[in-house]
């Protein structure tokens, strides 16, 4: 199946709300299990675990999300007008590896604060560091299987 496949929209229409919780089901797993990795790197299974990873997952999800997804939209442009001889699938590999550090950086930021605010900075780089690296070879499938399998299926469910 090729992702020309997905590229028309389906024969029904969708309300904004319908299309708004059909792209939070889909992102909302892959914030929740980075956002998670990443507290865990950050606090372990502690007491403070479900607490910091609460406030790290809502924080992501109605701050980050929005921001990734169309960031996501407009770096897929940059790279289709940049690449052109490169191959659909190619350029989206650049895009999953290019969102895969953006993003996690800054979910890893959000973590980081949430977990030791931002009033050492040195204490906060290090919790931000521990964070993108332990959670990088996850974020980095996500995002593939997200840029190569869901995303041309969700841009055909949100365009209908």
């Amino acid at each position: 199946m090729t992702d020309s496949t997905f590229t028309h929209a389906p024969q029904t229409k969708r309300s904004v709300s319908a299309k708004i919780a059909i792209a939070l089901s889909v992102m909302a797993p892959v914030v929740a299990i980075l956002t998670g990795v990443m507290t865990w790197a950050n606090t372990g299974f502690g007491n403070a675990f479900l607490a910091d990873w609460s406030v790290s997952f809502l924080k992501a999800v109605f701050v980050l999300m929005p921001f990734a997804l169309i960031v996501m939209g407009l770096l897929a442009r940059v790279i289709e007008s940049a690449l052109p001889r490169v191959s659909h699938l190619g350029q989206n590999l650049v895009l999953a590896i290019f969102m895969a550090f953006v993003m996690q950086s800054l979910m890893a930021g959000i973590t980081a604060g949430t977990t030791a605010g931002f009033g050492d900075a040195q204490y906060f780089a290090s919790l931000w560091w521990n964070a993108l690296v332990t959670s990088f070879p996850v974020g980095l499938a996500m995002p593939l299987v997200m840029t190569t399998l869901i995303r041309p299926r969700l841009i055909a469910i949100l365009r209908s």
